[in-house]
């Protein structure tokens, strides 16, 4: 028996030492090696900058990674699709590039480690997607931040279909993506869409960090069923906050809202559960139970939570859809910056809650005790009970328990309080609110900038110059187009002839560079070239000019645009597009006039791609308005199409 176990451990020794590396520095290095490689063996890009690169992933196994992690940036249109399963992609900064209607990272193998990858400043769709044959994808140590158009895409898509996922999001960071909130579309995070609602996903969100995201008024956007949320952190979101969305059984836990709006928003399904969260400093709804009639909410459970100096909980009485078995039980609502609930539906069923403030409702017969919980504000700034609290050993039972999704693991017996400390395993011994009183554990959260993101995310580890154009076509005297250059260095602007001009003649870091052109008065078209040098980092924009104003466009585009497939089931192809307009607005319309879907895109080359996978199947017009650089619309065509 012991030389049969020697020879079966020589056999695994010699296997994993047979094991390859394969040094790369270019894409056809990097596609000779994946000729060459099997599963197991490494494809290791060299430290440095590249542009236009486009790795396609098509063998299972492989580790493509960087070496050191963060050292190799690609920028320009360089984008990864993974088809592979059980593939390892780590360390990769993607920074500054521009892709149109494309996404950074397509997903559609089993068993994907992302981690350590940092995108950033990009002009694309997505920034990753993850498709619906994919599973056990887990994205790890990354960062998300700024995308440079407000397309109505999100950044972080997850799709679902009648299998879960078991997809996991963790110890990544959401960073600076601007807006306005509303319904822009520019979540960090979808799971699923509308159309997935009632599919099982099984994704878990956890130790995320999110700041300053107000690209849409939802951080992450519950689109499917049975998705677990916890210990994340949503600080310093001043438009946002998680929203359940179409998608029952979510489960949200041990997560810290803190400033700004970034509370919790129900707005349909049922069957949702809140527990052990943290909520401060929230100057808008901590929790906003909603009053939709698109899929009235039922079924919501809150428990354990602890809310302070914060905005009031709103509990969804305001309309003719009010929410129902609402169950709000061993919660603490202290120091409301105004009141502690607005429009009650008289239905709620309230079980040994602790209010210390403005009601701002009328009491119920039960369930809210008004006193003081004696919370002390701890060395980390936040609040936490004192010994003496009246919150110890003072939960009461008499609701329903979280329950426990198939081959998912987490805290749904609620044996732990905020911070992971155990609490007593009788109902009665649990401490009221989220924290459980502690000596030795502060209440703070679990992530922060600093332990999310890559591990590089603080070290300049490789120079880089960006711009998110490398061709512009400008046709009037005095006409500016603007390109976003990302940097993390000092640099210089450089233009080839004296017709061309910029704002700019040197930049540090990240900014906007203003082209501007003189009259053409040549019989023919001209170009040159914007040059931004940093180190020896550079970058090129050419610019165009024709010698006039272009004419007869729309009877030219009117014969050659080319929309496909038509019928389509999800996505439609526009080629043909002119490329001397700055965006291009797009209008999804109904025969009967009504407007359901809306976008905006920059316009990089002749052909877009618009995903439509919301529209249910019918027939519907497509309306495309063409617009200057001055942010007139020059043009606008129609087309029908149906979607099957």
């Amino acid at each position: 028996m012991r030389l049969v176990m020697l020879c079966l451990c020589l056999v695994a020794f010699l296997a994993l030492s047979a094991q390859t590396r394969y040094d790369v520095s270019s894409i056809s290095e990097f596609n000779s090696a994946q000729d060459m490689a099997s599963p197991g063996d490494s494809i290791v890009w060299q430290s440095g900058t590249y542009t236009h690169v486009r790795m396609e992933i098509e063998k299972d196994g492989l580790i493509v990674t960087a070496e050191p992690y963060g050292s190799v940036l690609f920028s320009g249109v360089s984008r990864v699709v993974i088809e592979g399963s059980g593939v390892t992609f780590s360390g990769f900064q993607y920074v500054g590039g521009f892709i149109g209607n494309l996404d950074v990272v397509k997903i559609y193998g089993n068993d994907i480690l992302i981690t350590h990858v940092n995108i950033q400043n990009y002009t694309c769709f997505k920034y990753l997607r993850v498709y619906e044959e994919s599973r056990r994808t887990t994205i790890s140590y990354c960062n998300f931040e700024n995308r440079l158009n407000l397309d109505n895409q999100n950044i972080l898509s997850i799709l679902v279909d009648d299998e879960p996922g078991y997809h996991k999001i963790q110890h990544c960071s959401f960073k600076h993506f601007d807006g306005m909130g509303n319904d822009e579309g520019i979540e960090p995070i979808r799971i699923g869409v509308s159309s997935q609602g009632h599919l099982d996903s099984r994704t878990l969100v956890e130790y995320c960090y999110f700041t300053r995201c107000n690209g849409d008024g939802e951080i992450i956007s519950h689109k499917s069923r049975q998705n677990v949320y916890r210990y994340n952190t949503f600080e310093d979101n001043p438009v946002a906050e998680l929203v359940l969305r179409h998608g029952d059984e979510g489960i949200v836990y041990g997560n810290f809202f803190l400033n700004n709006m970034g509370g919790i928003r129900i707005r349909e399904g049922s069957h949702h559960y809140v527990y052990n969260n943290y909520f401060e400093g929230l100057t808008r709804r901590s929790i906003y139970l909603q009053n939709d009639p698109s899929d009235p909410l039922s079924d919501v459970h809150i428990y354990h939570n602890t809310i302070v100096d914060s905005e009031e909980m709103i509990l969804g009485g305001s309309g003719s859809n009010p929410p129902s078995n609402v169950v709000i039980a061993n919660n603490v609502f202290s120091d409301p910056k105004d009141n502690l609930f607005a429009q009650d539906t008289e239905s709620e069923s309230w079980i040994n809650n602790y209010v210390f403030g403005e009601l701002g409702i009328d009491m119920p017969s039960e369930g809210l005790l008004e006193l003081d919980p004696v919370l002390y504000e701890n060395a980390e700034g936040y609040f936490q009970p004192e010994i003496s609290s009246p919150v110890a050993a003072s939960s009461k039972e008499g609701y329903s328990e979280v329950p426990l999704y198939e081959g998912m693991n987490y805290d749904n017996a609620i044996q732990l309080d905020l911070m992971k400390v155990s609490r007593p395993n009788a109902i009665s011994e649990k401490a009221v609110g989220a924290s459980e009183f502690s000596s030795t554990t502060l209440v703070k959260p679990h992530a922060t900038e600093m332990n999310t993101g890559p591990s590089y995310s603080f070290d300049n580890l490789v120079d880089y110059v960006t711009a998110n154009a490398s061709q512009l076509y400008i046709v009037g005297e005095g006409e500016t187009r603007s390109v976003q250059v990302s940097s993390n260095i000092d640099w210089t602007v450089m233009t080839s002839e004296d017709w061309i001009s910029t704002d700019l003649s040197v930049g540090s870091n990240d900014a906007t560079l203003n082209i501007t052109v003189d009259s053409n008065l040549e019989e023919s078209s001209r170009s040159g070239t914007v040059t931004l040098t940093g180190g020896a980092q550079s970058v090129s924009i050419v610019v165009f000019q024709d010698p006039g104003q272009i004419t007869s466009v729309l009877d030219q585009i009117n014969n050659e645009l080319l929309l496909s497939p038509n019928p389509t089931d999800g996505g439609i192809h526009l080629t043909n597009l002119p490329t001397h307009y700055q965006s291009l607005s797009i209008s999804v319309v109904q025969l009967d006039g009504k407007k359901i879907f809306s976008k905006e895109c920059i316009l990089i080359n002749d052909a877009l791609h618009v995903n439509l996978d919301d529209l249910l199947p019918g027939a519907y017009l497509l309306k495309l308005d063409f617009i200057n650089q001055s942010g007139v619309n020059n043009m606008q065509i129609t087309r029908k199409f149906f979607r099957s």
